[in-house]
């Protein structure tokens, strides 16, 4: 501890005066014995060493009281710390001092006219400079009933200020102690889920301010409320990923701001699909005419390597910004009927399709196809497949050319490989609207256009979007249902 070293070295700084005098008198013993027959000498010396000593010793003492008497007060930092404590609740305190040292915290909850401590600690001189406390609080165990309440905090340091006390820091913090789980009541009924596809489940939540959503497996989609006027109501797309089957479990669940968790079950089917394996052979053609598209940073020595390179790790940047982009939605259903797909044309890849990529008859990647492939001729007009807000119209690496549109509530469409982007961010666009043209931007090897449908963060198929009944059973049916049920438009 600073002030307690210093003093220390103030009482070395004696000793080795003492010492310097002991010295000089053992060295010069001839003017030792002449100071003996000369009294006045004597004295004189005597009165040298005398204030010497004196004002060595009231330097110190200055020093010491100076530096003991420090007026800063020990610091307080909170880590983790919530303002509603739950049922069993921890973060963590941090208290430090570099000058004379934390001498003491003390940290309690006041409620109902009791006081509780939770941490009460006391530091020597030598220790203490800096602590961190682990804080932990559980409402049951200590008795006590959901509420308000309060956090107290008390810290002093070794200073000599305040009659000894040293320099206090003190901190009140209102807390709210809440130990109840949040009820969750499924409202939609009769949940069938294809493989790779999405679905709809309508919930009530009996607190506000809880981050609620489905959960699949360990995929969560968000649910958001603003459909209905009863804003306990809240809507929530989700999917289920191509490569999750039968055995996933799906329940809605609701978290409070202390932590407490609700969920709810309902009625689900999930049917499985097949989906289909391709082999791709890259041509040098193909490297040839692509590759040059691509900057990449690192330097690869031949063109298959790059290509490799873009396929798997800029495939998976890319997917990254996707799901970035699509955290940008409105609680606002924009569209209506089934999306309407590239007119007059032909399918020239499916959604899930595994794809093999061959070189010379030798396998060098693997991927995913996250989408449908649409050819019609080149350069064909792409008519937005439902109403929306643009949210994205810009390259993306695989993907080239893209535009992004937000559907509201987590759908969103996205239309890849373009020649040309119409749109702009934050524009509206109607159903049919023209968006852009067909191309080759991004890893396309002929004029198409690449077509998603995501939910959230995860692509789905995109047939059941074309598909009016599906919509209708599947998603308009139950916002309807939900909706003549209680009474609301």
């Amino acid at each position: 501890m600073a002030s307690v070293t210093y003093c220390k070295n103030a009482a070395a700084g004696l000793e080795a005066f003492y010492e310097a005098v002991r010295q000089y008198n053992r060295e010069n013993s001839q003017w030792r014995s002449a100071l003996r027959k000369d009294k006045t000498g004597k004295k004189r010396f005597r009165r040298v060493v005398l204030g010497g000593l004196l004002s060595v010793m009231l330097v110190a003492g200055i020093y010491c009281v100076a530096v003991n008497m420090e007026g800063t007060d020990p610091a307080v930092e909170f880590s983790g710390f919530n303002e509603f404590i739950g049922p069993d609740t921890t973060f963590t305190v941090r208290v430090s001092d570099a000058k004379s040292g934390v001498k003491s915290v003390w940290i309690g909850l006041l409620t109902g006219g009791e006081e509780y401590t939770l941490v009460d600690r006391a530091y020597p001189p030598a220790e203490g400079l800096d602590e961190t406390l682990t804080v932990q609080i559980d409402p049951a165990e200590l008795g006590i009933e959901d509420g308000t309440a309060m956090l107290r905090i008390v810290a002093r340091d070794h200073s000599w200020r305040g009659w000894m006390h040293g320099n206090r820091t003190y901190i009140e913090k209102d807390v709210t102690i809440d130990t109840r789980r949040p009820d969750v009541q499924v409202l939609s009924r009769h949940h069938y889920i294809n493989q790779g596809g999405g679905g709809l489940v309508i919930y009530r939540v009996s607190e506000t301010e809880t981050r609620n959503g489905v959960k699949v497996g360990q995929e969560f989609y968000p649910g958001y409320a603003g459909r209905f006027s009863d804003s306990s109501i809240h809507l929530a797309f989700f999917a289920l990923r191509h490569d999750q089957g039968k055995d996933t479990k799906i329940s809605v669940s609701a978290t409070d701001r202390a932590g407490n968790t609700g969920v709810g079950g309902f009625y689900y089917l999930i049917k499985s699909k097949p989906f289909k394996k391709d082999r791709l052979n890259i041509s040098d053609r193909f490297l040839n005419m692509k590759m040059p598209e691509f900057q990449l940073q690192d330097t690869y020595d031949t063109l298959v390597e790059k290509f490799v390179a873009i396929n798997s790790g800029l495939r998976k940047e890319n997917m990254a910004r996707v799901r970035e982009v699509c955290q940008d939605t409105a609680p606002t259903l924009h569209w209506g009927g089934d999306f309407v797909r590239l007119p007059n044309s032909a399918r020239r890849a499916s959604f899930a399709d595994h794809r093999d990529y061959f070189y010379n008859d030798r396998k060098i990647d693997e991927a995913t196809h996250m989408g449908i492939d649409l050819a019609s001729y080149a350069n064909s007009d792409i008519p937005a497949a439902n109403s929306g807000r643009v949210i994205f119209g810009d390259r993306i690496g695989i993907f080239g050319r893209t535009v992004i549109i937000d559907h509201g509530f987590g759908l969103f469409s996205m239309y890849s490989h373009l020649n040309q982007v119409d749109v702009t961010s934050g524009q509206m666009v109607e159903k049919g609207e023209t968006i852009g043209r067909t191309g080759t931007s991004g890893l396309a090897a002929g004029d198409h256009l690449h077509f998603g449908m995501i939910v959230d963060h995860t692509f789905v198929n995109p047939v059941e979007w074309w598909d009016a009944t599906w919509i209708t059973n599947n998603i308009t049916s139950k916002i309807d249902a939900v909706a003549s049920r209680e009474g609301m438009p």
